[in-house]
């Protein structure tokens, strides 16, 4: 395999000249380019990862902190991780993946420059970790919508204007008395960023309805929920609909709802924000605003080579509209 050196002999300059010509750091004759050029083409030669890099000053590497705390959903972690790898390969950049929480490790890749850029998953509200993430030597995306970003960039999902349009989407067919359902506040410490933001779209919603908001927080194993749905839909008969921001509970949820003889939706409504295989995945198909993983992941990616190619611009964030999709869960 033809390498840099033998381009230089072949061509007949020096290393540091082939390195020039790859990077366009330096201006090169048109003739030493085309001699260049056509050594290229006789040898065959691709570069190498390392060889770019030492041609750009790049490594053609992405790090993306990932959480590793118990509490957080490792189904949907891997999507993000998912999408963000496939988008990034259709690039030619490979990514290094780091613990979150280890942000002294996080900062010491980014300082030695072994990797071009950072993502950045699982921000918590007043996240500690922006300050120094801000002052960091290379690009950095937030995944998640912290209060104080620190001048970084940011995309997420907009969590307040899609739980603004499931309470809407349950009211307009007819339900008065809606119920949000999530998990308790202490699952979560510090809170993450979306948690805040789906609590008061919610909330704001039902303002605009004339409905009382009511926010119950249930663990997502199958007792508590069964206990819920027993003493709360079928006892006393609080709820005529349901919002659930708690993935992890809609199995067990239609599981309670069929053995506590509660008909979805002609008893109790229920929308859902969740990815659409987990609305689909369960013993129902539960009518969703859809949390766009996938997108989430290829926008984070792409605001960072954006930042990389060029001058430098001023960060700025991106929120993703929600959709509604109407399933089983809901009435016509």
């Amino acid at each position: 395999m033809a390498t840099m050196t033998d381009i230089a002999r072949e061509a007949g300059v020096s290393l540091s000249t082939v390195s020039y010509a790859l990077s366009g750091k330096r201006p090169i004759s048109p003739a030493t380019r085309e001699r260049i050029q056509s050594a290229i083409d006789r040898l065959q030669y691709h570069p190498t990862a390392s060889a770019r890099a030492l041609a750009s000053q790049r490594t053609s590497l992405l790090g993306v902190a990932v959480p590793q705390r118990e509490d957080v959903d490792a189904h949907v972690i891997m999507e993000f991780v998912s999408s963000i790898l496939t988008a990034s390969h259709e690039q030619d950049y490979d990514l290094l993946l780091v613990a979150a929480e280890d942000h002294e490790r996080t900062r010491r890749v980014m300082d030695e420059g072994k990797v071009d850029a950072l993502i950045v998953m699982d921000l918590v509200e007043d996240d500690p970790r922006i300050p120094s993430l801000a002052a960091l030597p290379r690009p950095v995306v937030l995944i998640g919508y912290p209060q104080e970003s620190g001048g970084l960039a940011c995309v997420d999902f907009d969590f307040l204007s899609g739980a603004m349009l499931a309470v809407r989407e349950l009211h307009a067919r007819g339900s008065r008395r809606i119920g949000m359902l999530t998990s308790p506040a202490a699952t979560h410490r510090p809170s993450p960023t979306y948690a805040r933001r789906s609590r008061l779209g919610y909330t704001m919603a039902c303002t605009e309805l004339g409905i009382a908001p009511t926010i119950v927080e249930v663990p997502s194993d199958a007792e508590s929920l069964g206990a819920f749905v027993r003493e709360q839909l079928v006892q006393e008969q609080r709820f005529d609909a349901l919002f659930v921001h708690q993935e992890p509970a809609l199995a067990h949820l239609g599981r309670a709802f069929a053995a506590q003889g509660v008909a979805c939706p002609e008893d109790v409504q229920i929308v859902a924000i969740s990815p659409e295989d987990v609305a689909v995945s369960g013993p129902w198909d539960v009518s969703n605003v859809e949390l766009p993983i996938s997108s989430i992941g290829r926008t984070a990616l792409a605001m960072l080579l954006e930042m990389l190619s060029g001058p430098a611009a001023p960060p700025h964030s991106r929120l993703l509209s929600p959709t509604f999709t109407p399933r089983g869960t809901t009435r016509a």
